[in-house]
């Protein structure tokens, strides 16, 4: 089902009318949710997942845990999902562990969750992540920055993409906190920030906070890139939808919606992630 307001139109509703916005974007996913295969989706979302595990009591058990869910047999195949996401001073414990190469190694790094570290201390734990093998950092950014000093901000996005570019191969997902932006502007305005400084994906939240990933910030961060890719059309830019997915059917919203504003063939793991904690066993129960 296609929506009765084009992006634009719907970019300029969550602007200027939020509360027409998100009755807007509910009906657009009623609609797309009736045109779906829900089971083929679902088998498909298994192998975007980022399975996370951020206690601070992480060692060597959690990680052998988070192995183990990275792994699963459906319909008699096996396969693996996208990432296996840690604190960066695991990696080398990670390391050890026998985790299949075709699972990144993600890591949350740059003062996460808050931002709230010397740009020394972000650019140092970064340095360690990809000198420890880091396939992906996920790093937030510092809101403060974001509302007082867009400069200084674009300044720790550069030399913080500089660090993880030494592997040409690593990526840089770049965190909004969404819930901490205030507006759906803001959301925009720091999608297309986080991008134009070299963000390989922008990601939702840190799970950190109470309120993580929602369905129309969302909407408004896969706008904000399909803008920024119809402007530089040889970069690859993903979604990370993270905090507080648990149930399937949120995974079927987030799927819905990138087919609907891009297309089939651009949803992989290179531009679309769910980050998560216990969600693969949900999913796998109810396929």
């Amino acid at each position: 089902m296609k929506s009765n307001f084009t992006d634009k139109e719907l970019l300029n509703l969550a602007f200027t009318d939020p509360e027409l916005f998100r009755i807007q974007i509910d009906r657009l996913i009623y609609g797309l949710l009736l045109d779906i295969d829900s089971i083929d989706i679902l088998k498909k979302s298994l192998t975007l997942l980022d399975i996370t595990t951020l206690n601070d009591s992480d060692y060597k058990e959690s990680l052998i845990k988070i192995i183990s869910q990275s792994l699963y047999n459906v319909d008699g195949k096996k396969n693996v999902v996208a990432g296996v996401c840690i604190y960066s001073n695991l990696l080398p414990v990670l390391n050890e562990l026998n985790l299949d190469k075709r699972v990144s190694k993600v890591v949350v790094s740059g003062g996460f969750p808050t931002g709230q570290l010397s740009l020394d201390g972000k650019l140092s734990d970064i340095t360690y992540a990809i000198e420890n093998g880091a396939d992906e950092v996920d790093v937030p950014i510092n809101r403060g920055l974001f509302f007082e000093n867009r400069k200084e901000l674009e300044v720790e996005l550069r030399a913080m993409k500089s660090i993880v570019s030494q592997n040409k191969d690593a990526k840089l997902k770049v965190i909004l906190e969404t819930s901490e932006l205030q507006d759906y502007k803001n959301i925009y305005d720091a999608s297309l920030l986080a991008m134009q400084c070299g963000a390989d994906f922008i990601k939702t939240s840190t799970g950190k906070v109470a309120k993580g990933a929602d369905i129309y910030s969302s909407c408004v961060m896969m706008l904000a890139i399909k803008d920024f890719l119809e402007k530089n059309p040889d970069r690859v830019v993903g979604f990370k939808a993270a905090g507080g997915i648990r149930k399937c059917g949120q995974v079927l919203q987030y799927y819905a919606l990138m087919q609907h504003f891009f297309w089939e063939d651009y949803i992989n793991k290179n531009t679309f992630r769910i980050g998560c904690s216990s969600l693969i066993n949900e999913i796998i129960n109810n396929i």
